[in-house]
């Protein structure tokens, strides 16, 4: 099935729906696709501009080449507040694409293939002359500007969760029943869908990796995952530390070395500790320390932990 778009036209009022005008689909400064729509005698016209040849997995668009081409659609209808655009393929014989534009405001819209398992693309009204469309380069992939709000909410959570772990001597019979409510509230905000952004999906990771039992390591592990997908590159060290913890939870090694254990009696340590598993290579990419950085801080951590010398 094609994973792409073009124009539009049948007997139906864009401007009545809100659709009116041109929307582009931008990747940063780069404009991906423009639809215009407009009203003409014969009822909506629409028009898409978009590279000849691309891919798209749903999060980016790849292999990008040849000139803009510009379609126009067969067919147009509502459905509900929507417009469903049908259009032809240029190739003889392959089956039409329908897109379903979905508008949010003046000058926000959505844009989705029907069949296709991709979240929606986002869309900005046009300025009043825009830009033409590329150049690209067919080497590089080009991730769509998604503008998700952030929870007010669980941003509160968030600052709580870290507030809490700010003063100097720290009640754990207070403060583990306040993360086990938070962790809870958060998973019903996952539950319904009200976190979007990457900052919720930092925060929630936070939340969640304050947990007691392996799944929670799990979940903010997978939390932080979604928050570097969704422009949070930070992330990646939460992801590491969750994923050590969680495995120290099921009883296997860590294997990165963000997790240190200093007891009451007895020398600070990292193990079990798997340092064969994983280069210093990756660690850097993964923002943890080299392991002679770690070997380093394991000494301080002994050092503070050690009385003082006479």
């Amino acid at each position: 099935m094609p994973t792409f778009l073009s124009s539009l036209l049948v007997a139906v009022s864009a401007a009545t729906l809100g659709t009116s005008g041109t929307w582009d689909l931008k990747a940063g400064e780069q404009t991906l696709f423009r639809i215009e729509i407009k009203e003409d005698p014969n009822g909506t016209i629409a028009t898409w501009e978009r590279p000849e040849r691309f891919q798209t997995d749903g999060e980016s668009f790849s292999k990008i080449s040849g000139p803009t081409v510009r379609r126009q659609s067969r067919n147009v209808r509502p459905i509900g507040s929507d417009i469903e655009i049908v259009f032809d393929d240029a190739v003889p014989g392959s089956t039409p694409t329908i897109l379903r534009l979905h508008p949010i405001d003046a000058d926000h819209a959505e844009m989705s293939f029907k069949g296709a398992p991709f979240e929606p693309f986002p869309l900005l009204k046009a300025a009043e002359a825009p830009s033409s469309l590329g150049p690209w380069d067919s080497g590089r992939s080009y991730v769509p500007t998604v503008n998700r709000p952030t929870n007010a909410e669980m941003t509160a959570i968030f600052e709580a969760d870290q507030a809490d772990r700010q003063n100097a001597n720290i009640d754990w019979s207070v403060i583990g029943p306040a993360d086990d409510k938070r962790r809870g509230r958060t998973k019903q905000l996952l539950d319904t869908g009200a976190l979007q952004s990457g900052d919720d999906y930092y925060h929630a990771a936070f939340v969640f990796q304050h947990g007691s039992e392996a799944n929670d390591y799990l979940v903010a592990h997978l939390l932080a995952t979604i928050a570097v997908a969704r422009g949070r590159p930070d992330a990646v060290w939460i992801a590491s530390a969750t994923l050590d913890r969680y495995l120290q939870a099921i009883d296997k090694p860590q294997i990165l070395g963000t997790q240190y254990t200093i007891p009451e009696n007895g020398p600070a340590t990292q193990e079990p500790y798997d340092r064969a598993l994983i280069s210093d290579a990756m660690r850097k990419a993964l923002r943890v320390p080299s392991l002679e950085e770690q070997d380093k801080q394991l000494k301080q951590y002994g050092e503070k932990a050690s009385p003082n010398e006479p």
